[in-house]
């Protein structure tokens, strides 16, 4: 191991920076009134863990690499804050209700703004950084959002089943709560025939409890 005192200097801000992570809320459950919702740090460490597991027994899936691109992936949000498909529509909008029962879509301007805004964030988090190290957090994020490697088809709908997961544990505790939108979603995305079966077991598992 061989760190120059700048280096080290360097990864601690990074450290710094993302621990912003352990406090910031997903807006998602914020814009449905849940009560303590959990933080973007807790998504991205059970979706690394779903990660890690999935892989394991996914044909073509190096695991190291789903789980990188697990823990990166909303890396940016340190910076640029939870955005959701529902932002713009909610401050035109004021029947929540009826906006979570539909598919959440961001427009294509939202969507080009959105990944604008964290491309510049992940830029800005690793400026200081070793190159190999920054290199490494930059790759992993570019490619996750483009979605085009095994890894990243992977994670990207193991994305949406934690969050399909963790709407129905929300909704357990308070089952007014809508959640019709993730499930929407996750349906939507979901195009490995495994995965939709794990969507099927989380589902089931839930109505048994």
């Amino acid at each position: 191991m061989s760190f120059t005192d700048d280096d080290l200097n360097a990864i601690a801000g990074l450290f710094h920076l993302a621990g912003r992570l352990k406090t910031l809320k997903r807006q998602g459950w914020i814009d449905r009134g849940v009560d303590q919702p959990e933080s973007v740090a807790d998504h991205s460490w059970r979706l690394a863990l779903m990660a890690l597991l999935i892989s394991r027994r996914s044909e073509g899936i190096d695991p190291e690499r789903a789980v990188t691109l697990a823990l990166v992936h909303d890396l940016p949000e340190a910076i640029v804050g939870d955005i959701t498909p529902f932002d713009d529509r909610l401050k035109d909008d004021p029947d929540r209700a009826r906006l979570f029962h539909e598919l959440p879509e961001y427009s294509q301007q939202a969507d080009i703004a959105k990944t604008d805004a964290e491309r510049r964030a992940i830029r800005e988090l690793t400026a200081d950084l070793p190159d190999d190290l920054g290199i490494l957090l930059i790759d992993a994020w570019e490619e996750y959002e483009t979605g085009q490697t095994p890894e990243a088809r992977l994670v990207r709908q193991l994305d949406k089943l934690e969050t399909w997961l963790q709407a129905l544990e929300y909704q357990s505790a308070d089952p007014n709560l809508v959640i019709e939108s993730f499930r929407k979603g996750t349906e939507r995305d979901l195009t490995d025939a495994t995965l939709f079966e794990l969507m099927r077991a989380i589902s089931n598992r839930q109505c048994d409890e």
